[in-house]
């Protein structure tokens, strides 16, 4: 079984320009699914221990849709071009062109494939992305309370 919601992670795959079949072959597999940022989504890309605040307060305040660890930080899914003009230290927008590998959607912190986790997996329907807003004000906010970003 791939997950509680396999038609919603797959058809999440599938919006992004991936395959849906392939995730599937992949995700039995225990194996990583590549996916293109910039189609349904971008990802912003934030240190790890920043990164798990700004996803603890959005959590707070019920505003978070999917959102990976890796080992280069935390990656949030937000609707494409929202956050363009980030201008946070340590926040990265990754750009159109690039990819992000994605476990199954049943890969949950504290478990991992790959050195990759889900801390929120891609299972509302109908897909829910952060706003980009509302990650903004929380990672300046985990910012605040933690440090500065490296």
């Amino acid at each position: 079984m791939l997950d509680k919601h396999p038609t919603v992670a797959l058809e999440w795959i599938r919006r992004a320009g991936g395959s849906p079949g392939q995730a599937a072959v992949a995700w039995l597999a225990d194996e990583l699914v590549t996916v293109p940022v910039g189609v349904a989504w971008d990802v912003v890309r934030l240190p790890a221990a920043e990164g798990w605040r700004t996803v603890h307060i959005l959590q707070n305040l019920g505003e978070v849709g999917p959102v990976l660890l890796g080992p280069k930080g935390v990656e949030v899914m937000v609707p494409v071009g929202a956050a363009h003009d980030w201008d946070l230290p340590g926040a990265r927008v990754l750009a159109r062109a690039e990819q992000v590998d994605v476990p199954p959607p049943r890969v949950v912190a504290p478990n991992t494939r790959h050195r990759r986790t889900w801390i929120v997996p891609p299972t509302a329907e109908p897909a829910v992305l952060t706003d980009a807003d509302a990650l903004y004000g929380a990672y300046a906010a985990a910012l605040a309370t933690g440090g500065s970003a490296r």
